[in-house]
């Protein structure tokens, strides 16, 4: 199945979409993030989290960790497109997405962003994306409101 970015998503979708919060900073990376990438647990990673969603309302929160070896400095314009950034200025090539899609119930942190209550139920697609040497580039986690985003997985038979 042929991948695409978030804003390439929406607009497949007709769907405008809007940027609510975007941060940028350096965070110790999680197990599976030192995993993926191979990087020491001490070694901070740039972090790119986005609030997005439709005009007035926010329904995806997403944070992003980068492979080190992209040489991102956190001063590159995140308001254009994602993968246009890496393909574009740092001359990488992506060519895969794995995702794995789980159910999760929203903490305050997320029901705060989502506007929606503790509890409610979100959606969680975490997708790791690799280049054409099949080298780990972004590990990217979206938090999805349960009642806007629905995910369609469409496989042709052998």
């Amino acid at each position: 199945k042929n991948w695409m970015s978030f804003s390439q998503e929406m607009k497949a979708l007709g769907i405008e979409v809007c940027n609510f919060e975007l941060y940028i900073g350096r965070k110790y990376p999680s197990e599976e993030v030192c995993s993926l990438f191979e990087v020491s647990p001490e070694q901070k990673l740039l972090v790119l989290e986005r609030l997005r969603g439709k005009v007035n309302f926010p329904f995806v929160y997403f944070i992003s960790y980068f492979n080190p070896s992209l040489k991102l400095t956190g001063d590159e314009d995140f308001t254009r497109p994602l993968y246009d950034i890496i393909e574009k200025d740092k001359g990488v090539i992506l060519n895969k997405s794995k995702e794995e899609i789980s159910a999760l119930v929203a903490d305050s942190f997320l029901s705060e962003k989502l506007e929606i209550k503790v509890g409610d139920p979100v959606l969680l697609r975490k997708r790791f994306v690799y280049d054409i040497n099949n080298n780990p580039v972004e590990y990217n986690l979206g938090y999805y409101r349960a009642d806007s985003f629905t995910y369609i997985i469409e496989c042709l038979r052998d």
